[in-house]
């Protein structure tokens, strides 16, 4: 961290000596105060994009249009943004318009909580224009000015604010609380993405629990698309929790709604937790259960089973995982591939049902992986298919 943060002060040291004004601001200068790991450190400026631009040897247009470029030093990158004053916000989420000002105050009267906007210099001096300080000392989320306006602006805010929340264990100041009651309707405004990110920060955070009871007493929780009753029961955990744990837990409780729009993978992984938990919650793993859905999915099922009061089986799992016959079907000594050159069976999905049969007998142990034994199996198999279902072959 002294590497990167020498690399800011080299930053702020190439801004002054051309003439501009510069500070570390925001969360870094938030979380030196409390004394808290970082390693996400913004600097504002006087000096416009294009002058920023012209200073640095690499930099990225990020976010040019609201004032904001990356300036890539040594094996770091930080976010470089204008001293700015916004225009009137649109979608209540992002200003119209910006323009660039000369002064600090301008800057970080726009912003979102006093926390938020100190100010730090190279000498590590922290500078406070809206008594964050004291907040912080208090251990107070508040809002800079009127919350409803804050809100109002950009209703994504009101999710940050439980998340700082979960983050530090901070209480919300009385009028902020009540804005955010107030104006709970504008989170359905805010890209869902946005509000998963927000979820997921919350989740993952140390007071996780206190941040979903406010966002319960608020009201905020109905605006979550059906995860009330599962944030309902997040709040009586005993455990931390990750992202994903808290996801399912909430669908297991609440509503599965279209809104959630999550990467096919963790779509797929979610739904083959929901299944395993109903299937295993009461009853115990098996070695078909364990094979078919593998090793790493079955803990993270026992897991949420764990969390939720059911009994633990993370050793038998691991038990029988290390103990399977077979891996893969690929294992088993009499294949599809024999079935295709010792019948007249063509029709591929019915190959597959015989195999997991043979799969199923193998991993249960009711019969050896025997290439004898599963072939008399196999044939037997697929003469009553062909007798049930007519010729398989077409």
């Amino acid at each position: 961290m002294k590497k990167q943060l020498q690399s800011a002060f080299d930053i702020l040291s190439t801004l002054k000596k051309s003439g501009y004004d510069a500070y570390i601001v925001g969360g870094y200068v938030r979380d030196h105060v409390l004394d808290i790991p970082s390693n996400d450190i913004d600097i504002t400026t006087s000096a416009t994009p294009d002058e920023v631009l012209s200073l640095f040897k690499r930099v990225k247009e990020t976010g040019k249009k609201y004032g904001t470029v990356t300036v890539f030093l040594n094996e770091y990158q930080f976010e470089v943004t204008t001293f700015r004053t916004d225009g009137e916000y649109q979608d209540n989420r992002r200003p119209s318009t910006v323009t660039y000002s000369q002064s600090i105050y301008d800057d970080l009267v726009r912003r979102d909580f006093t926390m938020n906007a100190l100010i730090m210099d190279e000498s590590l001096e922290v500078r406070d224009y809206f008594l964050g300080l004291d907040d912080i000392k208090h251990k107070l989320i508040r809002t800079i000015e009127n919350p409803t306006n804050r809100f109002q602006e950009d209703a994504l805010r009101i999710l940050r604010a439980f998340r700082f929340v979960s983050k530090l264990g901070f209480d919300i100041e009385p009028n902020t609380l009540a804005a955010i009651e107030t104006e709970k309707d504008l989170i359905e405004t805010i890209a869902i993405e946005r509000v998963m990110i927000e979820l997921e920060k919350i989740f993952e955070g140390p007071y996780y629990q206190k941040a979903i009871q406010l966002m319960i007493d608020t009201g905020v929780s109905f605006k979550l698309y059906g995860l009330h009753l599962g944030l309902l029961k997040l709040t009586t955990l005993d455990q931390p929790i990750t992202k994903v744990e808290g996801f399912i837990i909430a669908f297991i409780y609440g509503e599965w709604s279209p809104k959630w729009r999550f990467s096919n993978k963790v779509y797929r992984l979610i739904n083959q937790i929901l299944d395993l938990h109903e299937v295993t919650k009461e009853d115990v793993f098996n070695p078909f259960i364990v094979f078919s859905n593998e090793l790493e999915p079955c803990l993270l099922a026992n897991r949420i089973n764990v969390l939720l009061g059911y009994h633990d089986q993370e050793k038998l799992i691991r038990n029988i995982d290390d103990n399977l016959l077979v891996k893969d079907v690929c294992d088993l000594k009499f294949k599809g591939q024999d079935i295709l050159e010792l019948t007249t069976l063509k029709k591929r999905s019915i190959i597959a049902l015989v195999i997991d049969d043979l799969l199923f007998n193998v991993i249960m142990k009711i019969m050896p992986n025997d290439y004898d034994i599963l072939k008399e199996f196999a044939l037997k198999r697929v003469a009553e298919l062909q007798n049930e279902m007519g010729e398989l072959d077409e």
